[in-house]
């Protein structure tokens, strides 16, 4: 038995992430857990095709199991993010590796990058690069360049690179034994609108969707074309920034400059630009455009109006997730959970009441529940709230 760990978002499940899958099957996993962004992403938004229309997907590609990474982890950049899904693949306590596509293909060049950036002879170089306007990824990949040469600094400077870097480092940081593993992607760049072959990235397949254009389809595998396309069966879009843009501007106008300051990511000043952008402000891609610069990328900046908007601060989230949530899985997924039963450091979640018997799990999991109650108002099909305490666990 060899049971793989993909951290991932399949926003929407396309042939790119089926590739992923069947390599790891041919390379001799026989178990792949999918841990799983929420209803909302890394890019700061919220996602187009729910949690579990894309378990689903996932489920029917390959996956065996699949469960949460938790908002405050899904939502934000690579080094927490790759913490927090790194984190539950360690506490299931039976994953052998974890697997994750890459633009170089090559372990050792990312294991070498994973050391180069945590060399503490960067941090200087690093501060002073970004005490001249740079952004934090652009100064990390200059003072390695500088320190280290071309080859760790290439690495750098692709975003699935990038990624799989801060997965080793996280997976060193809790002393894993899980062997991290690579797959060369082949297709398409990530968020670009290049297509090769069948293969387009997530960004220009939603782009697509939300159009209507039929060609869509030719991007997903045959497994998932029903669930995304069929009229009788094409499940709601959410994520539509005109449903929920003026509740977020509300939310956003309340807020002081020192309320500013107490969300995630929020430092040396930003507060203010945040709060003069919304003042005069009348959209949110205005107040991304008033605050955005070199050093803050539009991705932060929107991940930072989406922690306003959804109620976080660096005081309520989590350092670490509490509990291991299940969305969905098949009789392989059945085999895991019963071995992570023994083996698991965090409790195995399936329902409210499995949260019970911890207070801090019990607060994370209702705020995960607000969070999905909030998101139901961003789509084509609003639901009742608590959808995410009565939902079952999809089994197929």
């Amino acid at each position: 038995m060899k049971i793989t760990a993909v951290i991932s978002e399949f926003d929407p499940f396309h042939n790119g992430h089926k590739y992923l899958i069947d390599c790891l099957r041919e390379s001799g996993s026989t178990h792949i857990i999918s841990i799983m962004s929420g209803n909302f992403t890394q890019r700061g938004q919220a996602a187009m095709f729910d949690k579990y229309t894309r378990t689903k997907a996932a489920l029917a590609c390959g996956a065996d199991l699949v469960s949460e990474l938790p908002v405050s982890f899904a939502c934000s950049g690579a080094e927490r993010f790759a913490y927090g899904g790194v984190f539950i693949a360690d506490s299931f306590g039976c994953v052998d590796t974890l697997a994750f596509g890459s633009e170089c293909g090559d372990i050792d060049l990312l294991k070498n990058a994973a050391d180069a950036v945590t060399d503490r002879s960067a941090d200087k170089v690093i501060r002073d690069l970004l005490g001249s306007g740079m952004t934090f990824a652009a100064a990390r990949e200059q003072a390695v360049r500088k320190l280290y040469g071309s080859v760790p600094a290439d690495v750098l400077s692709s975003p699935n690179n990038i990624l799989a870097v801060e997965y080793i480092k996280a997976l060193r940081h809790i002393n894993s034994i899980i062997r991290p593993e690579t797959i060369k992607r082949t297709g398409a760049e990530h968020d670009s609108n290049e297509t090769v072959g069948n293969i387009a990235s997530a960004s220009y397949i939603r782009s697509l969707y939300e159009s209507g254009d039929q060609g869509t389809v030719s991007f997903l595998p045959e497994n998932v074309r029903v669930l995304y396309s069929d009229p009788e069966n094409r499940p709601p879009l959410y994520g539509r920034q005109k449903k929920t843009e003026m509740m977020m501007l509300y939310r956003l106008r309340t807020m002081s400059a020192a309320d500013f300051a107490a969300l995630p990511d929020v430092s040396e000043g930003l507060e203010n630009r945040l709060y003069d952008a919304v003042r005069s402000s009348e959209c949110v891609e205005e107040i991304i455009l008033r605050t955005k610069s070199k050093r803050y990328t539009r991705s932060r900046i929107m991940r930072i109006l989406t922690s306003a908007f959804l109620g976080m601060t660096k005081d309520s989230i989590p350092s670490k997730p509490l509990y291991i949530r299940v969305l969905g899985m098949n009789s392989k997924g059945t085999e895991v959970l019963r071995i992570a039963k023994k083996t698991a450091v965090l409790p195995i979640v399936m329902r409210y009441s499995d949260t019970y018997a911890d207070p801090e799990a019990k607060k994370m999991y209702e705020f995960e529940s607000l969070c999905d109650d909030i998101y139901a108002l961003s789509g084509d099909m609003v639901y009742p709230c608590g959808s995410y305490m009565t939902n079952k666990v999809i089994r197929v």
